[in-house]
């Protein structure tokens, strides 16, 4: 069940301490876009998320979107928020695509940390990859796609047995991804 389990976890990006994170050797960040960095309705990026994508170039981050989404998506959303590349139709949690980007990008895995908001696809890949990962919750669930509906469903049987465990890690995922009461369900 480790393959579930996120490295740490925040509530969203901007509450993320990516000064620390800096300081202790990691220089790329891997970013999932739908939800974890924007809503599906955000098509360009919001001062906020402008921001933070100013910062994180400041402190001195590779930044890369690393989406199951399109190309379309994905390009229109980078036109304003700079990033180092972006990689689309990822098929998280398969590993395939994004092993082969991080090879093409000379990117070393000890420097990066994905961020997602799926235990089922961004934290499983991370974790198959052997990348550190960032669980946050999910920016809005009303926008979500019918597949990413399904992966939630998928998620509730697996902090069941993430609980069986770890409870107290469970606890803290159920929080971040807003589950409750799985065990009564």
């Amino acid at each position: 069940m480790n393959k579930y389990i996120p490295t740490s976890l925040a509530k969203s990006v901007y509450e993320i301490d990516f000064v620390t994170l800096y300081d202790k050797g990691k220089r790329v960040i891997l970013f999932d876009l739908d939800n974890t960095l924007a809503t599906y309705d955000d098509i360009t990026p919001t001062a906020k998320q402008l921001e933070l994508n100013q910062k994180l170039k400041q402190i001195g981050y590779q930044i890369y979107i690393i989406s199951n989404n399109h190309d379309k998506r994905v390009k229109l959303f980078t036109q304003e928020f700079v990033v180092d590349g972006y990689l689309v139709h990822a098929r998280k949690p398969f590993t395939k695509k994004l092993a082969a980007y991080i090879d093409q990008n000379k990117l070393l895995k000890e420097t990066i940390i994905l961020i997602g908001d799926q235990l089922v696809t961004d934290i499983a890949c991370a974790n198959k990859l052997g990348l550190d990962s960032i669980l946050v919750k999910s920016i809005s669930r009303s926008t979500e796609k019918w597949y990413t509906k399904i992966n939630r469903s998928r998620e509730k049987a697996i902090i069941k047995k993430i609980t069986r465990e770890n409870p107290q890690m469970a606890d803290e995922i159920k929080k971040i991804i807003d589950i409750r009461g799985t065990d009564n369900e």
